[in-house]
């Protein structure tokens, strides 16, 4: 199986498989065109133990399975549907690119999210395994996961991978649970307000996840240190990730950011002659921006280690020298994608060979990872995995750490990626501390 065309032409190779089919389907089988006799696969085949035959307990003291998944489907070839927001009808007409530049922002993730599926179909079809791969784009109309479900064309899917926006997870996720598959969301950090579904499997930890995770590394490492809570009342999301925090009385002084907190303000809470640490509860990378460069701005002598939100890892003054150099940065992420490794620089090679890009995104990195590491955990356990999740280090990059997240009368609610890194940027340069 062969795949070399450039990025700008990708939308119109993609397009190819819907010129002829009668109800304007839009996929791609990424493991070659005509159907291939199953392969012998180089992963070792799950060993299933019988349990020795005891005796059974008591109707009243028997404990009920939590969650009841049902048994395992081995296959010699498995379905997966993967869903993302690639605007074919925008950038293709009459089987043509419509951009010759820059193709359109809202478009990229997407894309990148297909390449990196495709260069992890790539590895897998070279490893032995066999499997049909669909592609859909999720902003046509007749793509979208409701019309599909609604016409008989998920029925016969091992599992669904889903670059997708918060809107369209309910859907999917409802349906995986009706079918006994699992739904991997791998874009959104949001449940939706997915309940009850432990076939649902958030990949993007949740704003809660960081911020726990914050409040619980802060008071590890500080001690003796009372840290500064940054917050706004005035911004909803805000307020939510203060909840989140969750810190005790006295164990942080709030600052109230609706306005930016003048230098008397300030002044009454930070040392010179030690580092100050701030929490800052703040979602909006921007505003975010100008309280840092306030702090260095009032406070040149100072030195300040500051925890932000998740959404910071955009902020482009992170990547200048002078923005604020006595202030180091401190943003979790739930991905560290290392291009020095070995399959860091190969996904980077196969990436220019195959699409013409220099270096590759996050999202190529997120798409090939998530697509080799669930096609490993079919071939391993088969279509029910949910209980093997502890089984990470075929995944490429990241240790996964995916548990299940109840609410508070101990009912499950879904599965959740709790894996979180911390990268540490000051003068333009960053370190990742795991």
């Amino acid at each position: 199986m062969r795949y070399s065309f450039n990025r700008l032409f990708l939308v119109a190779l993609l397009l190819i498989g819907t010129i002829n089919h009668a109800d304007a389907q839009f996929f791609r089988r990424l493991f070659g065109g005509e159907k291939k006799p199953a392969k012998k696969v180089e992963t070792p085949a799950p060993v299933v133990k019988k349990k020795p035959a005891t005796k059974p307990k008591p109707a009243s003291v028997a404990k009920k399975k939590d969650p009841d998944y049902p048994e395992t489907k081995m296959k010699s070839v498995y379905r997966v549907d993967v869903f993302a927001h690639l605007y074919l009808d925008e950038l293709v007409r009459d089987g043509k690119p419509a951009y010759k530049g820059k193709l359109p922002e809202k478009a990229t993730a997407g894309l990148d999210f297909y390449e990196g599926v495709k260069l992890a179909a790539d590895t897998l079809d070279h490893r032995g395994y066999t499997m049909d791969v669909y592609v859909h784009d999720v902003a046509s109309p007749n793509e979208a996961p409701a019309a599909l479900i609604a016409a008989n064309k998920l029925d016969s899917t091992d599992l669904i991978i889903g670059a997708v926006n918060t809107t369209l997870v309910p859907a999917l996720a409802d349906f995986a649970a009706k079918k006994k598959i699992n739904f991997i969301s791998a874009l959104s950090p949001s449940d939706a307000g997915v309940k009850n579904n432990p076939y649902f499997i958030l990949l993007q930890p949740a704003l809660q996840t960081h911020c726990e995770w914050i409040a619980q590394t802060v008071a590890s490492k500080y001690k003796n240190t009372t840290p500064v809570l940054f917050t706004r009342t005035s911004v909803s999301v805000d307020s939510s990730a203060v909840a989140y925090l969750n810190f005790s009385d006295g164990a942080v002084k709030k600052v109230l950011c609706n306005a930016l907190p003048s230098k008397e303000k300030l002044q009454l809470l930070f040392d010179s002659t030690r580092k100050n640490v701030i929490v800052a509860a703040i979602l909006d990378a921007s505003y975010a921006e100008n309280l840092l460069s306030q702090l260095h701005t009032m406070f040149p002598e100072y030195d300040f280690e500051v925890y932000g939100m998740p959404s910071w890892k955009g902020m482009s003054a992170l990547k200048k020298a002078d923005a604020f150099p006595n202030v180091a940065v401190y943003i979790t992420a739930p991905y560290y994608f290392d291009m020095s490794t070995a399959i860091g620089q190969a996904v980077a090679a196969n990436y220019k060979k195959d699409a013409g890009g220099s270096k590759p995104g996050d999202m190529v990195f997120r798409g090939y990872e998530t697509m080799y590491w669930y096609a490993y955990m079919l071939y391993r356990y088969g279509t029910i995995f949910n209980e093997k999740f502890s089984d990470n280090a075929a995944a490429p990059f990241t240790r996964f750490d995916i548990k299940l997240k109840k609410d508070k009368n101990d009912k499950v609610s879904y599965q959740e990626n709790k894996h979180i890194v911390l990268y540490r940027y000051q003068s333009s340069s960053f370190i990742v501390e795991q």
